[in-house]
């Protein structure tokens, strides 16, 4: 009997669970509370960034005037910012919480799985969305790059749709993840040569061919030019956007999100001595 009321408890807790909306808006606004305190994701998405974009600033611009390479920096960094946030913060905390235990909890609380990681992804996607905005922002004070409503129109859409993929990604890259301990060293291995490769921190010439199409189908590359793009748009109506690069991002998307379902462990990894 005693078995019967603790699996009926979880039941009963469910039924007065508030209405899906706003279940979903307490958990993204507490799980926004939880990044807004962690240093790691400030450091990531905005202090960084927007260091680098200061400096680059200083030796590209020339008497306040804008040009390519500046553009291509604002792109660049603002990307960096964006994946930082949601790839690398989110799978170090997702990582944190399953070694800590957190996620069983979340897992046996009446709270739908569904929105446990609904409310943490776009907790992570509107941080890293507003990472790359307050880079373009920082672009348009400093240098005095010009953003017409189509220009912005695009980011936001490019922004959106790389923020998703990157979450998805993180998400599944944690199943390779062991402990928290070794989250960084695997996380930075990938991370750092794709930003580099894909030009957030300015193209690179004489890159061989095959790598230069690896870049192409990876969702750093789409990210960065698409926002250069944009950024280079100067007309009336929304900013061209290259349907291969948005596809690229989709499919990153669902990648990720058929991957996490498929491989995503709520447990954590088990020392060896135990295992034997």
């Amino acid at each position: 009997m005693s078995d019967t009321l603790t699996a009926a408890a979880p039941a009963a807790a469910a039924d007065r669970l508030p209405p899906v909306g706003r279940l979903l808006a307490r958990q993204v606004g507490y799980q926004l509370r939880l990044l807004a305190r962690n240093p790691r994701a400030l450091w990531l998405s905005l202090l960084a960034p927007g260091l680098l974009l200061a400096l680059r600033i200083g030796r590209v611009s020339h008497g306040g005037g804008t040009s390519p390479a500046l553009t291509a920096a604002v792109a660049g960094l603002s990307a960096f910012g964006l994946i930082g946030t949601c790839y690398i913060t989110h799978a170090i905390g997702l990582t944190a919480a399953r070694q800590d235990g957190v996620l069983r909890r979340w897992r046996s609380s009446p709270l739908p799985r569904w929105g446990y990681f609904a409310g943490r992804i776009i907790a992570t996607m509107l941080l890293g969305i507003g990472s790359g905005a307050v880079i373009v922002g920082v672009g348009v004070g400093m240098a005095g790059i010009h953003l017409s409503a189509g220009a912005v129109l695009a980011l936001v859409i490019l922004f959106l749709m790389a923020a998703a993929a990157w979450a998805a990604v993180g998400t599944a890259v944690t199943a390779l993840i062991p402990t928290a301990q070794g989250a960084n060293p695997i996380l930075l291995f990938t991370y750092l040569p794709l930003i580099l490769f894909s030009g957030g921190f300015g193209s690179i010439n004489g890159l061989p061919h095959w790598l230069g199409t690896l870049m192409s189908y990876l969702p750093g590359e789409p990210l960065i030019d698409g926002a250069a793009k944009a950024l280079q748009h100067t007309g009336g109506g929304l900013a061209p956007m290259s349907a291969r690069d948005l596809g690229v991002l989709a499919a990153w998307a669902v990648i990720g999100l058929l991957a996490s379902i498929r491989f995503f462990r709520w447990d954590p990894t088990r020392p060896a001595h135990a295992r034997r």
